[in-house]
């Protein structure tokens, strides 16, 4: 009876051998890294839920850093710069799909509130919500309504208020309110041009009463953890696929070289 021999089939399959080592490993330590990434992103959460359950933070206590603030509540009151708001294009909708619409893609309006920290006026950058796009006019947007001037406002601080791909340099057109139409923002350049001081980062306006027109309905924070766990499943799975199919070609051809 035929006795298969590793040591053999590695010694006659040199080639086939570390191509099949190279493969495994690197497929362990692509689901060891997912697996790292899946535990961030828990622990991200974790602490994301602890800041958002805090008692809200002042914008006008302090020059906050983003390293203090983030995911933190914060309540600002301030003056909305009404004509320095710019429209960021191709924004998902917070919940998927518009469900009046349908629409899944749009605006979100960014707006400078001026706020006073220690009696100095700042700039902070709100997220004031989601609008539908027109798949007519790419420029057209809605009419923001009943925008008091003085306002004070609550909501989450983030890094950014997201990015989507652009290639090549950041341009701006025109919307049809005459605001600014970006794919990005860029705080710090958009910030400077209004010659004030800036908080450094963006403050995502909570669902309010406000009869604006936007669409505030942000969907609970995801962590994410459970995608890196599947992606790390499947790269062990690819592993332990490689290792077989290298086995079982090894003994399929050492049987036919014995007969």
């Amino acid at each position: 009876m035929m006795q298969y021999s590793i040591r053999q089939d590695i010694f006659q399959r040199k080639t086939a051998f570390i191509t099949m080592l190279f493969l495994v490993i690197l497929g362990i330590g692509l689901g060891n890294w997912q697996l790292r990434r899946a535990e961030y992103k828990e622990n991200l959460a974790i602490t994301i839920a602890s800041k958002t359950n805090l008692h809200p933070l002042s914008a006008s206590e302090k020059s906050w850093q983003l390293s203090e603030a983030i995911y933190h509540q914060m309540v600002a009151d301030g003056e909305w710069l009404i004509s320095e708001g710019v429209w960021l294009d191709n924004r998902p909708h917070p919940s998927g799909r518009d469900p009046k619409t349908g629409i899944t893609t749009g605006f979100n309006l960014l707006m400078p509130l001026k706020i006073k920290v220690h009696q100095q006026d700042f700039i902070i950058w709100v997220n004031r919500g989601w609008a539908p796009r027109s798949f007519t006019q790419r420029d057209l947007v809605p009419k923001i309504s009943d925008m008091s001037t003085r306002v004070q406002i609550k909501g989450l601080v983030l890094a950014d208020a997201g990015k989507t791909y652009n290639f090549g340099e950041e341009n701006f057109s025109t919307a049809s309110d005459g605001k600014r139409l970006v794919q990005n923002l860029n705080i710090e350049n958009l910030s400077k041009k209004l010659n004030l001081p800036y908080l450094p980062f963006v403050l995502r306006q909570d669902s309010s009463e406000d009869s604006d027109g936007l669409d505030r309905n942000w969907p609970a924070m995801d962590s994410g953890a459970s995608k890196h766990n599947a992606y790390a499943l499947q790269w062990y799975a690819l592993s332990l696929m490689t290792f077989l199919f290298w086995l079982i070609t090894g003994i399929r051809k050492q049987s036919k070289r014995l007969g």
